[in-house]
């Protein structure tokens, strides 16, 4: 892990429990990764079987977090509608007509029909996520285990909280 010298912002206090010294010793030989939405707290130095059982413990939370994910956007039953969405989301145009309309070129897109004309309409989308931003070993994954992708899609678009729901979280006081 990389140690870097940056200004401490705020401190983070955890309660070091029993059950915590005898799962991980001596937590003043600590490091943190702070990875996109966590922070991984692992011991400085392990030998081979505290990798492996770490790895064990990084796998159940994997695992929790899948199924946060299935939970949310339900298992695919018809395949039909998973292909749809991904060709849906997968809407491409060349940046000098992106210009002419004044949306920015990594912005998504959505398209729209007129009945009456048939005409199709290309807006930048509402939204911030869908599929397009899923790297593409977890969408594999995730068809593999037969997540419905058109599920999958709404709960990227909505941005609803799917993990975590019951936990009650304290806020900081001071910050106000």
């Amino acid at each position: 892990m990389e140690n870097t010298k940056q200004k401490v912002k705020r401190f983070l206090c955890l309660p070091v429990t029993e059950t915590v010294e005898n799962k991980i010793g001596d937590v003043g030989k600590l490091e943190a990764e702070a990875i996109d939405n966590g922070l991984v707290l692992l011991k400085s130095q392990m030998t081979a079987i505290e990798v492996i059982e770490t790895l064990e413990g990084l796998e159940k939370i994997i695992k929790e977090l899948y199924l946060a994910l299935v939970m949310s956007a339900g298992i695919c039953e018809d395949c039909s509608c998973c292909t749809e969405t991904e060709d849906a989301v997968s809407i491409k145009l060349p940046e000098f007509i992106l210009e002419d309309a004044g949306i920015p070129k990594d912005a998504k897109l959505c398209a729209y029909t007129s009945e009456d004309s048939g005409e199709v309409t290309v807006v930048e989308a509402e939204y911030k996520h869908d599929l397009s931003d899923v790297p593409k070993g977890i969408l594999h994954i995730l068809k593999e285990i037969g997540v419905c992708m058109a599920g999958l899609n709404n709960s990227l678009m909505s941005e609803e909280i799917i993990y975590g729901k019951q936990i009650c979280c304290y806020e900081n006081k001071s910050d106000e």
